[in-house]
C-alpha cells in the first residue's frame, strides 16, 4: 500500500487535536491530565531523538541541500522546528513568513514589518503601519497563517499599529457664486 501524500495531515490541526485531548484528560482529573502531558513529553523526546538521527543521516548522505529540500514540506518543516532541527534559523523564517503575508495581501501588506522577535518567549512583534498597510482582522489573519506555516514554534504574535497621522483636509473648488465675488 502506498502513502497518499495529498491527504497529509495539517500540523496546525494535529496540534489542536493534541490540545483538545489533553484538555479532556485534564477535565477527567488532575492525575489523568499530568499523565497525558507526561506522555506527550516522552513521545516528543522519542520522536525528536529519531528525527535528529534522521537529519544526521540525510546530511551525510545528501548534504545540507537535501535537508533544506526536506524542510520545504510543511509537515516536515513543523516537526524539524518543534525539535530545534530546522536548517533555517527562526529569525530568517519569520522574515520569510512576513514576506509571504505581504505577497498574499498585495498593496494592503506593504506596511507589514518585523518590529522585534523575543526568542526567549517565542513572541513575534509585527508592526502594521505605513505604506498603505491595512490593519483589520484580515491582515492579521493572513500574517498569523503565514507565520504559523513557517514558524510553528512561535507562541504568540503581537500586532503593533502606528498611530494615525494628522487628519487630511479636503480641499474642494469654491462654488461659482463665491469664486466670482473674490
Amino acid at each position: 500500500m502506498t502513502a497518499d501524500h495529498s491527504e497529509a495531515p495539517d500540523p496546525a490541526q494535529l496540534a489542536q487535536a493534541i490540545e483538545e485531548i489533553l484538555g479532556e484528560l485534564a477535565a477527567a482529573g488532575e492525575r489523568a491530565g499530568r499523565s497525558g502531558e507526561e506522555l506527550v513529553r516522552v513521545l516528543m523526546q522519542f520522536y525528536g531523538a529519531g528525527l535528529e538521527q534522521l537529519v544526521s543521516v540525510v546530511r551525510v548522505a545528501g548534504g545540507d541541500d537535501l535537508v533544506h529540500r526536506l524542510s520545504g514540506d510543511p509537515l516536515v518543516s513543523a516537526l524539524l522546528a518543534l525539535h530545534d532541527l530546522h536548517p533555517v534559523d527562526l529569525p530568517t523564517r519569520v522574515g520569510h513568513g512576513l514576506n509571504t503575508a505581504r505577497r498574499r495581501l498585495g498593496s494592503h501588506g506593504a506596511g507589514i514589518a518585523l518590529d522585534h522577535l523575543e526568542l526567549d518567549t517565542g513572541t513575534v512583534y509585527v508592526s502594521l503601519g505605513g505604506g498603505g498597510c491595512g490593519t483589520g482582522d484580515t491582515v492579521r489573519d493572513v500574517v498569523r497563517k503565514a507565520l504559523g506555516e513557517l514558524t510553528p514554534e512561535i507562541v504568540a504574535i503581537e500586532f503593533l499599529t502606528e498611530p494615525a497621522g494628522p487628519a487630511l483636509i479636503q480641499i474642494g473648488m469654491r462654488p461659482p457664486e463665491l469664486a466670482a465675488g473674490s
